[in-house]
């Protein structure tokens, strides 16, 4: 695996971060940080970025590529958030059939004007058109296929769009993909976007479950050229997110970032399996254990995973299902041992939900590597929630 080692510039080229008022500067870390603000716990503000200079929108034309549970929330708010503005209607594009319906159904539950987006059937064509190119997919060989097609659409402009000017080099289509892929996709898609001239690419990967989708409060983790970041940024909050987090110039950097917040998020559930399942067969409960994290935690997260834990709630409706995870942790294990950082908890993670799909599917809640757990400790994966059953056939 050192040959996929994710490889980061020492010294990257890229602007200072800019921010409004008297922030504290941090020069080991690189950037600014400032201080909460009105009780709030998160320092900064929502774009680190001043607004570029034109005084009007850079793009003309967005489009949204990847309509899946994540990407039809995004859309949607996209959608409206430009008929707001007064902008063309969004592009939008799905591979398969269904999920352009599925999106359909959502925009028309959640009141999405028909005319503030157009379904557009050829990828090709959204990437000689569109100014700014969202995607939204379900890994690294998606999102490589769509992006030869994208780039393959963009090499066949002709003077269409306004794009931007990053340094004066002429007009670019900036290709920003939220999706979660491995560090060194997002570099071999980078160096692919380099060698056409008028196109850049960025990453871009959210943080947050659908519910957060579909309310805009996802936070966006970015990293790549300057200028095309501060374009971004603003097209996309508070469009679809409340919340831009700066990488820095290199693209791998936030990729990376995003699988160590997703291993955050996989140890919590992974602590909690292992503990609850202790709760109930030493006799506690776990009843008392989810009144002590309300109690003492107060993390609505930490809260949500409990509650499908104790009541078996593993419908992935609103969540991030086992495929899913089980194809982050794999991600998260291979950059962990490329950089030699042993993550022995993530480990345990992956093979107890390798049993719980053995035993339920890939489409149920990742919370549900409690089977994973419950099987270890010779009880039924998915039955009961005070005291387990034996695992018997």
């Amino acid at each position: 695996m050192s040959n996929l080692k994710a490889h980061f510039n020492d010294n990257p080229i890229t602007p200072p971060v800019e921010r409004v008022g008297n922030p504290i500067e941090s020069a080991d870390f690189g950037g600014t940080y400032e201080p909460p603000k009105d009780g709030s716990s998160t320092p900064g503000e929502p774009i680190p970025f001043s607004r570029p200079s034109t005084p009007t929108p850079a793009h003309d034309q967005l489009a949204f590529v990847g309509l899946g549970e994540m990407g039809k929330r995004m859309a949607s708010n996209l959608a409206k958030h430009l008929a707001s503005e007064g902008q063309p209607p969004l592009l939008v594009y799905n591979r398969k059939e269904d999920g352009v319906h599925k999106f359909l159904e959502y925009a028309k539950d959640h009141e999405v004007p028909e005319d503030s987006y157009k379904v557009v059937n050829d990828l090709e064509d959204i990437g000689r058109t569109a100014d700014l190119v969202v995607t939204s997919l379900g890994g690294d060989e998606a999102v490589e296929a769509v992006y030869a097609q994208l780039f393959q659409g963009q090499e066949t402009q002709k003077g269409t769009g306004d794009g931007i000017v990053p340094g004066g080099r002429g007009r670019t289509t900036i290709f920003v993909d939220t999706s979660t892929i491995y560090p060194t996709t997002a570099g071999k898609l980078e160096d692919q976007a380099r060698s056409a001239p008028h196109r850049v690419f960025l990453s871009c990967p959210v943080f947050g479950v659908p519910k957060a989708a579909e309310n805009a409060d996802l936070i966006l983790a970015i990293s790549g050229d300057y200028f095309a970041k501060k374009h971004a940024a603003h097209a996309l909050v508070p469009a679809i997110g409340r919340k831009v987090m700066d990488l820095g110039s290199n693209v791998e950097r936030a990729m990376s970032f995003k699988l160590v917040g997703n291993a955050l998020e996989l140890g919590f559930i992974e602590l909690l399996a292992e503990c609850f399942t202790l709760c109930d067969q030493s006799g506690v409960g776990s009843d008392k254990l989810v009144e002590l994290i309300k109690d003492q935690h107060k993390s609505p997260a930490l809260i949500r995973y409990a509650d499908r834990i104790t009541n078996n709630k593993f419908n992935s409706e609103g969540g991030f299902n086992l495929g899913g995870g089980i194809t982050d942790a794999r991600h998260i294990r291979q950059l962990a041992e490329s950089h030699n950082v042993p993550m022995p908890t993530m480990d345990v993670a992956q093979q107890h939900m390798l049993s719980a799909r053995a035993n339920g599917g890939d489409l149920m809640d990742w919370t549900a590597l409690v089977g994973g757990q419950r099987i270890a400790a010779g009880l039924q994966p998915f039955a009961g929630r005070v005291r387990l059953e034996k695992y018997e056939e």
